[in-house]
This record gives C-alpha cells, structure tokens and sequence, in this order.
C-alpha cells in the first residue's frame, strides 16, 4: 500500500510485468574491483602505488589540527577533544558512541 503521506504516491497498485508462473530473477549486488598487491605472491589489496601497506605503501593517518594534540581526527581535521561532532549511541540511557551509522 502506499504511503498516503508521500508526494505523488499512486492509488492504483502496480502490475507485475512478469507472468504468474515465471520466477522472479534476482538482481546481484554491484561488486567493485580492488587491485591486488603487484609484490610477487601477495594477494592483498593494493592501497598506493599499486602495493599493500606490508610492501610499502606509504598511508598517512590524519591528526588533529590544534597545536600539540596528537589524536587523531575524527570531522573536519579536529579530534572529539576539540570540537568535531560524533554520534552518540540511540539507545535511552546509553552515552557511548555509535559504531556503525
């Protein structure tokens, strides 16, 4: 049924294209293509230049940008210590940080 609150939602229901004794085909995810390591018998993901991490891509970790402060930046190149806005865990009671989303 569709959502009478949306815009446009339509008062007919759709059709399926298919006939009733054909099975739905599934659509596959898309994949994306990593390149693998060009160092002999690594099969890692390259990271820069073509190489992993182990054979010597070099990948810089971020820090804060306030003088002094060695933490890593979190949004806009500032740690949590100086004023880069995390999200918090949904949970009621719960002041932890979200870990995924």
């Amino acid at each position: 049924l569709p959502n009478p609150q949306r815009k446009g939602a339509s008062k007919r229901k759709r059709e399926s294209s298919l006939e009733e004794h054909q099975p739905r085909t599934k659509v596959a995810k898309k994949h994306y293509r990593h390149s693998e390591c060009s160092a002999d018998g690594c099969t890692n993901i390259a990271k820069k230049g073509g190489v992993c991490v182990r054979h010597g891509a070099k990948v810089k970790i971020k820090r804060c940008s306030n003088e002094g402060c060695t933490n890593y930046s979190q949004r806009g190149g500032v740690c949590i210590r100086h004023g880069a806005t995390v999200k918090r865990c949904s949970s009621e009671g719960c002041s932890n940080y979200a870990q995924n989303g």
